[in-house]
């Protein structure tokens, strides 16, 4: 069912979608710092250390990741959801008083055991090398846990911008400098390790300094004489089946790279973790929606507002594609010229490989925030019975493909389980309350996108390009698909958020904007019970 486009939006409707639209665009902006000051640091160890020392970094990194999320026992995304979807502030301060308290126990008991295991870690991946390496990141398993956690604190008052000025920003920043200092001076591979740990440290007492500050002012004190109750009974469960959720979808992301470490020398692991690098800059817009639309869908679901719930679905979605369709034609299509252009010639070995990640990530943003969907409806079983499957299939797939294929059968693992793991969420979500993404608003101006750019970068690709050439095609693909939207006639409420936003940032009216938007109003609004 459909029904007519009304023109402009309320100013009701107008605030959720500004609420979607300006937590994302903060974590696209953090996020875009992260993975710039990220790609800045990584491309100086790949160029400047060994393709061992390269491979033992990411391994640390996936590993230390891993237990870091492991520790947190789902305490984060647990948070986050209670926060936005209780409502007494009392309440609320228990969920703050209770969470951090267990996340401090967990990130010293879990940096502890890290190090003294540090050793039998590294003959896991059959080389003693390894050891130092987590001993020193050992520190870093903490700080994760820490710094996951007062995020989400934030994150459950609808503010992403801690997130993404102290974990995405800052903490990136702060690392470039170290590897620059590490490599200019002269002070070897050991100092980048431990910069990196340093770093972390710095980041998060500036985090913790922030959090002094400015939580105590979200949370109204207690009343004299009154009891300040504990957080609801619902939080533990629900923290409990989310630490299921996080650990499983960890094993989705990093699994193969892992597997890969058991039976490819850190070298593979190298050029299979540059083209990943280059992969999840398909993840960047999508990553940074789903982090604010799990609280905006738990409070729309304690309004019982579907049909918003449908329309900020579809409408963040579309935004996230803006910025990764030009990456995935990019990846897809000039492989070689991608990974020359960011790494050097050394990693074209990989250029399969990207491609096949490439592809994945995009259908997996395709699909949209399915996962943060769920979790913020409170259909947490299905998520983890999604999850568990995508996770299951990673491991089985790497195990069967890596033997045979290395890095191209690890890819093929990572991109199985990369759709499944939003696309059986998807499947949920549509069957119990018709939500999907494919809008006429969404697929129109996508396949005017392709349809232009395909050829043009299949052109260029033909005439045998340099390297650099990628990065001014990126930004044609993203102009014509801004285009795509007006040329196609779909604009739709969530669009004049952006107008909305422009105005305030500039501190003067769009009028011509605006006009423009209404005029190519799509004559079929969104949030109906189907699109």
């Amino acid at each position: 069912m459909t029904t007519p486009a009304a023109g402009p939006p309320s100013e009701t409707d107008l605030r959720e979608f500004l609420s979607v639209g300006r937590g994302t665009f903060i974590l696209i902006l953090g996020t875009l710092v992260l993975f710039a000051a990220s790609l800045a640091s990584r491309v100086l160890i790949a160029q400047q250390f060994s393709l061992s020392d390269w491979g033992e970094f990411n391994i640390a990194l996936a590993l230390t990741g891993f237990l870091s999320l492991l520790s947190l026992v789902g305490l984060d995304q647990a948070a986050a959801r209670s926060l936005s979807y209780e409502s007494d502030p009392a309440v609320r301060r228990g969920i703050v008083r209770s969470t951090l308290l267990v996340s401090v126990s967990a990130a010293t008991i879990a940096s502890l055991l890290v190090y003294l295991l540090a050793a039998p870690l590294a003959v896991l991946f059959g080389t003693t090398a390894l050891t130092g390496i987590f001993q020193v990141f050992s520190v870093t398993v903490g700080f994760g846990v820490l710094g996951l956690m007062l995020a989400a604190l934030f994150q459950g008052f609808e503010d992403a911008a801690p997130n993404a000025v102290f974990n995405q920003m800052l903490n990136p920043a702060l690392f470039v400098v170290a590897v620059a200092l590490a490599v200019g001076l002269h002070w070897g591979f050991g100092a980048v390790v431990l910069g990196y740990a340093v770093t972390d440290g710095l980041a998060l007492s500036a985090l913790i300094g922030y959090a002094l500050l400015r939580l105590p002012g979200r949370l109204p004190p207690v009343p004299n004489g009154a009891i300040a109750p504990g957080p609801s009974r619902r939080l533990w469960p629900l923290a409990l089946s989310f630490w299921g959720v996080g650990s499983l979808s960890f094993i989705t992301a990093f699994a193969d790279t892992l597997i890969l470490a058991v039976f490819r020398p850190p070298q593979v692991v190298g050029l299979y973790s540059a083209a990943m690098t280059l992969a999840r800059v398909l993840l960047v817009a999508n990553g940074a929606l789903t982090y604010i639309y799990l609280p905006v869908a738990a409070r729309l679901a304690r309004r019982q507002d579907f049909p918003l719930i449908r329309a900020t679905y579809t409408t963040g979605t579309r935004w996230s594609l803006l910025f990764v369709t030009p990456g995935l034609l990019a990846f897809a299509l000039l492989p070689t010229e991608s990974l020359h252009a960011i790494f050097g010639s050394s990693y074209g070995a990989g250029a399969t490989t990207l491609q096949i990640l490439a592809v994945a990530a995009f259908v997996s943003v395709l699909v949209g925030p399915a996962n943060a969907c769920q979790a913020g409806l409170g259909e947490v079983r299905t998520l983890l019975g999604a999850t568990a499957a995508a996770s299951v299939a990673n491991v089985v797939l790497s195990f069967g493909l890596i033997p045979l294929y290395g890095a191209v059968g690890a890819a093929l693992a990572w991109g199985v389980a990369r759709t499944m793991y939003p696309g059986i969420g998807l499947v949920t979500l549509y069957r119990r309350y018709r939500i999907n993404p494919f809008h006429r608003t969404l697929v129109r101006p996508l396949l005017f996108t392709l349809g232009v750019c395909v050829p043009l970068f299949l052109a260029v690709g033909a005439l045998g390009p340099p390297a650099w050439v990628v990065f001014p095609l990126a930004g044609v693909a993203c102009t014509i698909a801004l285009l795509g939207l007006v040329a196609t006639r779909s604009v739709v409420t969530g669009d004049f958020a952006i107008a909305r936003g422009l105005e305030a940032f500039t501190g003067r009216p769009w009028p011509t904007l605006r006009r423009l938007l209404v005029a190519r109003t799509s004559p079929v609004a969104l949030g109906g019970p189907a699109p």
